[in-house]
């Protein structure tokens, strides 16, 4: 039954992550129908706010209800979403859906991920961080050929339709053998936190906000810009203090600001905005500059995500073996800075060999760096903490990708406006916005550096499958 248990969880992530890539792929064909270019992040943007607001919410509300009823209910919100999308009538509509979207997709994630280390010994586990981080790469390089070949054939709305067939096979899934052991009395009478929930998203959902509309739909110094940004410094600040006095945190500072958790999450946000700077613009390069098909910009897409799915799987049984993190992590962003380097250097005479190639790079750099950082948190901690530490991994991605979507977007919607483009005008913008990834994946690789993981802690022997009648360890 574990078995069939890993194929249904393996199944629900891969519907959250193929949704991210798949509709990247369609999001041009969307803007020509709804006519508005200054709209196009925002589709990823709305989905990945959410998202991220929500998964440290689902990940201790995992702890206290259980995993499987997060599991079923963010599966379920995910289909209803998904039918929203494919009805949208226009952006505004869309963008909607897509946040309601997201609500689900976070659920799925944090519960998943909050799953996994309950199903495995540690010494199995820097191999089962490979398969499931590879997920996301499998999910890369079959969701933009897919979504370009729907797109294509029957519109943009089929991609959202397609999440309908996906996600009921692992509803049955998750429903018939998933059966963990019943929380303790203790742990179902904890209080939630809902006032470290209700901060939280006070605090980044402006934050967020800002970031998407600065330097073309508001200035950097208007007042509404400025008030978005005061008001989530004082919603964080407050965030803070509760997060300090409740005894249930959703988001515990003390591992927040560990070298052997904190720094890998800041690690994996980094290495996120730089990886969906590259899923949410090269299409747009392959359709806008080069002149290609949806179904084309969706297969060059494949050669970065083969690239991503190699590095994590092969650094993973690498780390397995000589679990040197902070070197790995730090090369791994380094290769994929080079690769967003290349990129910047394209323009309207460049080939699709050259495309390739330079996503490989980048797909390696991100692949290996993403290993090394998802291992690190988790053996940075005893076996009490692993859900959190995962948890935090999760936001750190999620976060990323959504400053990363909501501040290249900004970036490159500031370079050429809304108006219809040319292709060397779009070209120059899109050079800008690869280099500025270049830039945040070398920060990164500076700000990895304390990173570092006791010798106590780095290779735990204790299981992590509760024993028959025992409940599954708390997170």
């Amino acid at each position: 039954m574990r078995l069939i248990t890993v194929a249904g969880l393996l199944l629900t992530l891969l519907l959250a992550a193929l949704d991210q890539t798949i509709v990247a792929t369609a999001l041009p064909r969307i803007t020509a129908e709804f006519g508005d270019i200054a709209h196009y992040a925002w589709v990823t943007t709305a989905y990945l706010l959410t998202s991220t607001l929500m998964v440290p919410i689902a990940a201790k509300l995992s702890d206290q209800f259980g995993r499987k009823p997060l599991l079923i209910v963010g599966s379920v919100a995910f289909l209803v979403t998904s039918v929203l999308c494919a009805q949208a009538q226009d952006f505004t509509q869309l963008i909607g859906a897509r946040a309601l979207q997201g609500l689900g997709g976070g659920t799925i994630t944090a519960a998943v991920f909050a799953t996994v280390p309950t199903l495995f010994s540690p010494a199995d586990r820097a191999r089962i961080v490979g398969l499931f981080t590879g997920t996301y790469g499998l999910a890369s390089i079959i969701g933009p050929l897919v979504g370009g070949i729907v797109t294509d054939s029957v519109g943009w709305r089929g991609v959202f339709y397609l999440n309908l067939p996906l996600g009921l096979v692992t509803l049955v899934l998750l429903v018939t053998a998933y059966r963990p052991a019943a929380l303790p009395l203790t742990l179902r009478k904890r209080r939630v936190d809902y006032a470290g929930a209700a901060t939280l998203v006070a605090g980044f959902a402006p934050l967020l906000i800002a970031l998407s509309l600065g330097g073309h739909e508001l200035a950097w110094t208007s007042p509404l810009l400025l008030g978005f940004l005061a008001f989530s410094v004082a919603m964080l600040l407050a965030f803070v203090r509760i997060e300090r006095a409740v005894p249930e945190p959703i988001v515990p500072l003390a591992l927040v600001g560990s070298r052997g958790v904190g720094i890998p999450t800041l690690g994996m946000l980094f290495l996120s905005a730089g990886l969906f700077a590259t899923l949410l613009f090269t299409p747009l390069f392959v359709q806008g500059v080069m002149g290609s098909s949806a179904t084309r910009s969706g297969s060059v897409v494949a050669p970065m995500t083969i690239a991503l799915v190699a590095g994590s799987v092969v650094i993973g049984q690498l780390i397995a073996r000589v679990p040197r993190y902070r070197l790995v992590g730090v090369l791994g962003l380094v290769a994929a800075a080079v690769g967003e380097w290349l990129m910047s250097g394209m323009g309207v005479d460049t080939d699709y060999a050259t495309v390739a190639r330079n996503l490989v790079v980048v797909g390696f750099g991100l692949g290996t760096a993403l290993s090394a950082f998802a291992i690190a948190s988790q053996n940075a901690v005893d076996v009490a903490q692993m859900g959190v530490a995962t948890g935090l991994g999760t936001s750190g991605r999620a976060i990323g990708a959504t400053l990363g979507s909501a501040g290249f977007g900004s970036l490159l919607v500031a370079r050429i406006g809304a108006d219809t483009v040319s292709p060397q005008v779009l070209a120059g913008a899109l050079h800008d916005t690869f280099f500025a990834a270049v830039l945040v994946l070398l920060i990164g690789a500076v700000l990895v550096l304390p990173l570092h993981v006791a010798a106590n802690v780095r290779n735990p022997v204790a299981p992590l499958v509760p024993a028959r009648g025992q409940s599954e360890p708390a997170a």
